[in-house]
């Protein structure tokens, strides 16, 4: 646990001095959400939790980006939803298209988030419910580094939550401009 606490720690002051190197490359978001979807799979069951996959668009959405950080980024939001929803909760990740950005949603009907604590849930080693920590290992540091990766890519998160009803986390990144292919 120390040491991924030191390692979270080196990638977010990483991230602040601008020195964290990234990997530009094209990133399917449809691919990197399926694939964590399936990974994540003997969590969900463990939790005794329903994760679903919702793709609103007819086509692959691409993203230029470090892939390893935007597996990190949807991971961390996919984990927590997991962790906050109660047994036979449901967490659904939609992947869709407005203008021209790419939007990942993360949604649960968990326990929700105060409106009065929304404001600092992305700040460093905030926590909403100090009991997690023991049940989970978790530092208060997995929302500031999704919002620091999401920033890293010229992009946004964003939260949407009732207390006693569940969350939604709100991804933006701007689309890559591929060339149209014709069939």
């Amino acid at each position: 646990r120390l040491s991924q606490l030191v390692q979270d720690l080196l990638m977010l002051s990483r991230m602040d001095l601008k020195v964290l190197l990234m990997k530009r490359q094209t990133c399917c978001l449809n691919d990197l959400v399926s694939d964590l979807v399936e990974e994540l799979a003997a969590l969900t069951i463990a939790a005794q939790v329903s994760l679903k996959t919702e793709f609103k668009t007819h086509q692959p959405l691409y993203v230029t980006g470090d892939e390893e950080q935007l597996y990190r980024l949807i991971t961390n939001l996919i984990i927590n939803a997991i962790h906050y929803s109660r047994s036979e909760g449901l967490v659904t990740v939609r992947v869709l298209k407005e203008d021209h950005d790419a939007l990942i949603q993360v949604q649960d009907v968990g326990i929700g988030i105060a409106a009065s604590e929304q404001p600092r849930i992305f700040d460093r080693f905030y926590r909403v419910s100090r009991d997690r920590s023991r049940q989970t290992g978790g530092a208060g540091l997995g929302l500031a580094i999704a919002q620091a990766i999401a920033k890293a890519h010229q992009g946004s998160i964003q939260v949407q939550s009732q207390l006693g009803k569940g969350s939604t986390f709100t991804v933006c990144l701007p689309l890559q401009n591929l060339p149209h292919v014709s069939m």
